[in-house]
């Protein structure tokens, strides 16, 4: 399988598009940059996402670390080729999957490919599981290591026994001593110490089944005794429950006829003429604001009204000074002639005079033109609208009061209609029975007490009998339990063979797997301690890995071979990479290697040789190097490697 094109919308990816080489590429950027998430990304196209896990303290589950940050569906497609085809894989969202929809189809038609489903698309396309693709071609940041699995140790022990894979020794070794643990774990777990103790039951049970017997008959007679008694005090209930349903009828009445009186009682609820379904306060504010509207307009007609008195003053005032100043003017005309008869200086006398009817007459015109402003004024004052109305304030006061004795009216309605329920609730009705009784000779209080005593005295009767029963019908009859022994010793026999055989075949095992301890996969191991030898220049040219994936380095110089725990944070990276290298090129030889920072920790050096290495192996397989550094960038640059840069 070789991937051609990835496009994601899937954590900080928003519909970004990745296109590898078909041998080693390198996928540069810095940190926070989408590097692990392109590699999350393929994980999920290939296996899906597990849903199962929640989020916890320190661990967030992908459907939450993969959310898109852009508030979009979770999507992808990968165009891959496979089988010498290309084929598109799509997953999207469901109702109950953020990641769970799935489609598989040709490129080149459309058409859907057979048997690929979103369960089984990356088993069928890499050849592995998703646990065995994890451990070894998909190395996260900081998980060049490998734990132990049954799964991927059974598939690398068949490289070196009989080519299952369905078989690894842990597993068979854990299956068996399940099998053992569940005839006998210790001496108090397992099959074998439960038959024991269920024989010793049988054993106690033979011996109570006769005490069972006599305490069952003693229970029935205490029974029917207290039945007869709970009988003659449930009687005289029912008689005190009837004379007390005549009280009850006689006050439903009572009550049901006060509230036909106060529904009487209640006002007709008509709209008021004036304030129509106005509350209280709403008529009264209203009323306040009708009164406070005239009392504005009469305050308003009386200052219009002095305005208009004082102007028409000044209207007789103005023409009064009119007819002075004309009468002063026409007296000044007089007096000139007069002076000019009687001096003879017509000249003088008549421009003097003349002067002063003038300014007469221009006084006259001031005071013709002030009391036409006057007059204009006084034609265009208008008296305000006073509205029509009675006492607006006395009516919103009678008003209230109507409404109060309205809800006083109601409430009493309302309380009688209470009562008259809660009385129906008792069984009150208007028609009442003429049946004679008779008070019984206990009071209601004693019989009840008496009762309640009864019953309990019954229930523990009936307890007693039920278990009686119980334990009579659970040992059944002693010729059953004779039986169910010797049954039970049959089967402790038959579980005493089977944990003497499982044991024999956990002694086998354990000596076959010492047997073959020494050779677990040495295919793995020889193909590990070369590239281990590549990785380091030769520095370390031997790897040892044991059935839990624990792995140590050696040299050809005799020292002694060393733990990955005694090697530096490097060295440990380059044997475990080594380990994982070799077992992607022995186990999953088709599927695409993903290295997410693997080389982090690496020197200049050894990072070279490692992207050497990396450079001849992508010769027959897709690689996928994510790396935040600039000289793997810089290296394949060199060397004619594709580089992606996010």
């Amino acid at each position: 399988m070789k991937i051609k094109k990835m496009t994601a919308t899937f954590g900080s990816l928003d519909n970004a598009v990745l296109e590898p080489g078909d041998g080693l590429t390198v996928v540069a950027a810095p940190n926070e940059a989408g590097k692990s998430t392109w590699a999350g990304f393929l994980k999920a196209m290939l296996y899906g996402i597990d849903t199962g896990k929640r989020n916890k303290t320190g661990f967030l589950s992908d459907k939450a670390r993969y959310l898109p940050w852009s508030g979009a569906p979770m999507a992808g497609e990968m165009l891959v080729e496979w089988q010498g085809k290309d084929i598109l894989l799509r997953r999207f969202p469901t109702r109950t999957n953020p990641f769970g929809g799935f489609e598989a189809v040709y490129a080149a038609s459309g058409d859907p490919v057979p048997d690929l489903t979103a369960a089984n698309v990356g088993e069928q396309l890499t050849g592995v599981s998703r646990e065995v693709y994890l451990r070894s071609a998909f190395v996260g940041q900081g998980g060049a290591a490998i734990g132990a699995s049954g799964e991927l140790e059974a598939r690398i022990s068949a490289l070196a026994t009989s080519g299952q894979e369905d078989t690894a020794y842990s597993d068979v070794e854990r299956t068996l001593k399940d099998w053992r643990n569940r005839r006998r774990a210790n001496r108090a777990n397992g099959l074998i110490p439960q038959l024991e103790e269920d024989r010793a039951e049988v054993d106690a049970a033979l011996e109570e089944m006769a005490e069972a017997r006599r305490r069952r008959a003693e229970a029935e007679q205490e029974l029917a005794s207290f039945q007869q008694k709970r009988r003659e005090l449930q009687t005289d209930l029912e008689v005190w429950e009837r004379l007390e349903k005549h009280e009850v009828n006689r006050r439903y009445t009572e009550a049901y006829t006060e509230w036909a009186q106060a529904k009487a009682a209640i006002l007709a609820d008509r709209p008021h003429p004036v304030f129509g379904t106005m509350t209280g306060d709403e008529a009264w504010a209203w009323a306040q604001e009708k009164q406070a509207e005239r009392d504005g307009a009469l305050e308003e007609n009386r200052r219009r009204n002095a305005q208009r008195e004082e102007l028409g003053r000044a209207c007789r005032r103005g023409r009064k000074e009119i007819l002075l100043c004309a009468c002063l003017a026409v007296i000044s005309l007089l007096i000139g002639l007069g002076l000019a008869l009687w001096s003879g200086k017509w000249a003088v006398s008549l421009a003097r005079m003349g002067a002063i009817a003038l300014a007469a007459l221009a006084a006259a015109v001031v005071f013709a033109l002030r009391r036409r402003n006057s007059q204009r004024k006084l034609a265009e004052i208008r008296f305000a609208r006073v509205p029509e109305g009675e006492d607006w304030l006395a009516q919103a006061v009678q008003y209230r009061e109507t409404l109060a004795q309205i809800q006083q009216a109601k409430e009493l309605e309302a309380a009688a209609r209470r009562r008259v329920s809660d009385l129906a609730a008792q069984g009150g009705q208007l028609a009442d029975t003429l049946e004679m009784l008779h008070p019984p000779v206990r009071s209601k209080a004693a019989a009840a007490a008496q009762l309640a005593a009864v019953e309990g005295e019954l229930a523990r009767v009936r307890g007693e009998l039920a278990r009686t029963e119980g334990e009579l019908a659970h040992m059944g009859g002693a010729e059953d339990t004779e039986a169910r022994r010797a049954l039970l010793d049959q089967q402790l026999a038959r579980r005493m063979e089977e944990y003497d055989a499982l044991t024999a075949a956990l002694d086998a095992l354990d000596a076959a797997n010492a047997a073959l301890r020494e050779r677990f996969s040495p295919a793995l191991n020889r193909e590990a301690g070369q590239i281990f030898a590549a990785l380091t220049g030769g520095r370390w040219d031997k790897l040892t890995l044991a059935r839990d994936f624990t792995a140590q380095a050696s040299q050809e110089d005799g020292l002694l071979p060393r733990s990955w725990l005694a090697l530096s944070a490097g060295t440990a990276d380059q044997l475990y990479l080594s380990v994982r290298l070799a077992v992607c090129a022995l186990t999953v030889p088709d599927a695409p290697v993903v290295l997410d920072d693997a080389l982090a920790a690496f020197d200049d050096g050894r990072c070279a040789l490692a992207l050497d290495y990396l450079r001849e192996a992508a010769g027959d397989r897709q690689i996928l190097l994510f790396s935040c550094h600039s000289r793997e960038a810089e290296w394949a640059g060199e060397h004619h490697i594709p580089v992606i840069h996010l």
